[in-house]
């Protein structure tokens, strides 16, 4: 393994990070825990932080003082001489860049959300199983109507009854807000047949897939209409034009809608 500290060029660290350099840092991390370098709790705080991170000192700062894989040498996330600004790219391209980052997310994905970490943000991939299993603890099942996951909050509707139950979850932890009689179209989903490491992927890349790179997303929501196969829709976060794609609960990516200008 490859070793970082000697790498670090703080000309570079203010340069802000793609969606892709905080899942090579995952990676990283990964490969840090399987090899002894960062005990479990150690690698959920960091996976956490990596996911959090803006710039590339942010990164810096959490993987100074580890080996480096050889697989990820040459990354930028490792290699200032390699880092430059975001630019912009074309949709179907970067749906290409999404399916080769398949197995980095997983590590982070399963262990972020360790105990004692705090909740990360849901519309990333740890926060997305953090979340599942905090549903699950609650009420013991991973079943909803729908769900809308935003950076510092999740609101779900749930069947309660005969009633449509409206449920809002943050670091407080669950509380119901307001209660109606369930629609007849209303069609229950499993969160537990969500392939999250699939979704992960296209989560952490979805900013360059509608061509809106170093854009944030918005929004996700997850429902399944009545004569509809269920949905998940992934929103970019952008001052003029947000695009947003919608894929399956398998990770199948369904339907881009890009950003524009």
């Amino acid at each position: 393994m490859a070793e970082f500290r000697n790498r670090i060029d703080n000309r570079h660290s203010g340069i802000r990070v793609r969606d892709t350099d905080r899942v090579d840092a995952c990676a990283l991390l990964d490969a840090a825990r399987a090899e002894g370098e960062l005990t479990e709790a150690e690698h959920a705080q960091r996976s956490e932080a990596a996911m959090r991170a803006n710039t590339f000192g942010d990164l810096d700062k959490l993987l100074r003082d580890l080996q480096i894989p050889r697989n990820l040498a040459d990354a930028p996330v490792v290699r200032p001489d390699r880092r430059a600004p975001s630019r912009k790219w074309q949709a179907a391209a970067a749906l290409i860049v999404v399916a080769a980052l398949i197995g980095a997310l997983g590590g982070c994905v399963s262990r972020a959300a360790a105990p004692g970490a705090s909740l990360p943000d849901p519309t990333t991939g740890p926060g997305l199983a953090a979340f599942i299993q905090a549903y699950r603890d609650h009420y013991g099942d991973t079943v909803v109507d729908e769900v809308s996951l935003y950076p510092g909050y999740v609101l779900v509707e749930r069947a309660s009854g005969a009633d449509s139950e409206r449920i809002r979850y943050d670091r407080k932890g669950f509380s119901a807000y307001t209660s109606s009689s369930r629609s007849t179209d209303a069609v229950a989903l499993d969160l537990a047949e969500l392939d999250v490491p699939a979704l992960a992927r296209l989560m952490a890349g979805a900013g360059e897939t509608v061509g809106a790179p170093g854009h944030r997303i918005s929004h996700i929501t997850i429902e399944h209409e009545k004569d509809e196969d269920a949905v998940v829709r992934i929103y970019v976060e952008d001052t003029r034009n947000g695009g947003y794609l919608e894929v399956s609960p398998a990770g199948e990516p369904l339907t881009v809608y890009p950003s524009h200008d």
